[in-house]
């Protein structure tokens, strides 16, 4: 691959990436929700729903992925000050012949089940449009967990999962 193909590549995925943390960034900590479940209750659907979409057949259709954080410590991610979120992240690689991976097949696979899951398809990378990226970003407002999904042919790990749940008052300030 030539240097300006891989300066191309790069800047694109840095397009994406800041796309997605300026989403993150506007609903990571939004109160929008009239009933918003408790921590403990969107801990549980995020680890919940990340276990099923790694044992899923949409992931293994495309690839192989393992959990690299289980959602085990709070952080305080984007939010604003005394509020923390959780993280769960799993990474992995396609499989398959070079020639015949399709970073969009991948991410349209695992959006497809997260849809099914209840989950509403928020952001794609169809502005980027590059064969070697793809990016989905996806929500459950009722939960208050959010999926980014990004898949990349040329650099590994390939498969990138990041769930998160909203932001929540830590227990100290929700007394």
């Amino acid at each position: 691959m030539g240097k300006v193909s891989r300066v191309r590549n790069a800047t694109r995925l840095g397009r994406a990436l800041l796309a997605l943390v300026c989403f993150s960034a506007v609903t990571a900590c939004s109160d929008a929700q009239d009933e918003k479940p408790t921590y403990d209750e969107a801990i549980k659907q995020l680890v919940a729903d990340a276990e099923a979409l790694l044992a899923s057949d949409e992931l293994r259709r495309s690839g192989t992925a393992v959990a690299t954080e289980k959602a085990e410590t709070d952080t305080p991610g984007e939010c604003i000050p005394g509020e923390v979120q959780r993280f769960y992240r799993a990474e992995g690689n396609l499989t398959g012949p070079k020639d015949r991976q399709s970073p969009h097949n991948a991410t349209g696979l695992m959006s497809a089940l997260l849809g099914l899951m209840s989950y509403d398809h928020v952001a794609e990378s169809l502005d980027i449009r590059d064969e070697d990226l793809s990016v989905t970003v996806s929500r459950k407002p009722a939960s208050g967990v959010t999926f980014i999904l990004a898949v990349r042919k040329d650099k590994e790990p390939n498969i990138l999962i990041v769930g998160k749940t909203d932001c929540f008052k830590t227990n100290a300030e929700a007394q």
